[in-house]
């Protein structure tokens, strides 16, 4: 070896590179990082490079990029660039279901909800958005298509970081949607005489709620 590099032992490498002994050695077995020679007693001695591709590991790592895109990486196969871009629209998705997760359990807390409350909150506000809007087909199925294009164009749709009071409402909403009886009355539309359902005024309050929308008092489509 050059007596004029600089050379590190695992410990000194971690003590440097802020990350533990065995995530080096982990590094090291994988070929991450390569040693550069050994001591006379043996163990792995490493050069300058291989601390500069620590830190950048480290520093991708705790960016949530997976150790595979990392050694894509390291091999030059892959721009930082390229990697964060699409870890960037990875951690967008995160957010998104945090903040949903953050809306239902004030939501859970506000209301003392039960279990199958809380079972009910979360398998609803998972809902993708194709799921989302198979169910604003399934109920204009067959109505008068005057009543299909108002409900399309005014579809449900929770936002990203909704409130407490969204989901409520967005709960409510699909449970609604999935009453067959309720179905019937909708894609019926208004009779001539006689009173609006209180289901259907029900219906767009909680559509004007969950989009976030001013409520019309009086106002019925």
């Amino acid at each position: 070896m050059d007596g004029a590099a600089e050379w590190f032992s695992i410990g000194e490498l971690a003590r440097r590179s802020g990350l533990a002994v065995r995530t080096i050695r982990f590094y090291s077995d994988e070929g991450i990082v390569v040693p550069a020679g050994r001591s006379r007693a043996g163990y792995r001695l490493y050069d300058v490079g291989a601390l500069v591709r620590l830190e950048l590991v480290r520093t991708l790592r705790e960016l949530g990029v997976d150790l595979p895109s990392v050694r894509r990486v390291l091999d030059r196969e892959l721009s930082v660039a390229e990697v964060a871009a699409v870890h960037a629209d990875a951690v967008e998705v995160q957010l998104r279901v945090l903040r949903l997760r953050r809306a239902v359990l004030r939501l859970v807390a506000e209301r003392g909800s039960s279990p199958e409350e809380v079972r009910l909150m979360h398998r609803v506000t998972r809902l993708s958005a194709q799921e989302r809007r198979r169910l604003v087909e399934e109920l204009v199925a067959g109505a008068e298509e005057s009543v299909a294009a108002m409900v399309r164009v005014a579809a449900p749709d929770l936002p990203d970081d909704p409130s407490a009071e969204q989901v409520a409402a967005w709960v409510e909403l699909v449970e609604l949607m999935g009453d067959a009886d309720f179905g019937e009355v909708f894609r019926a539309g208004p009779g001539v005489e006689g009173p609006v359902d209180p289901r259907v005024e029900r219906y767009w309050r909680l559509v004007w709620a969950v989009n976030g929308w001013e409520v019309v008092p009086g106002w019925v489509p």
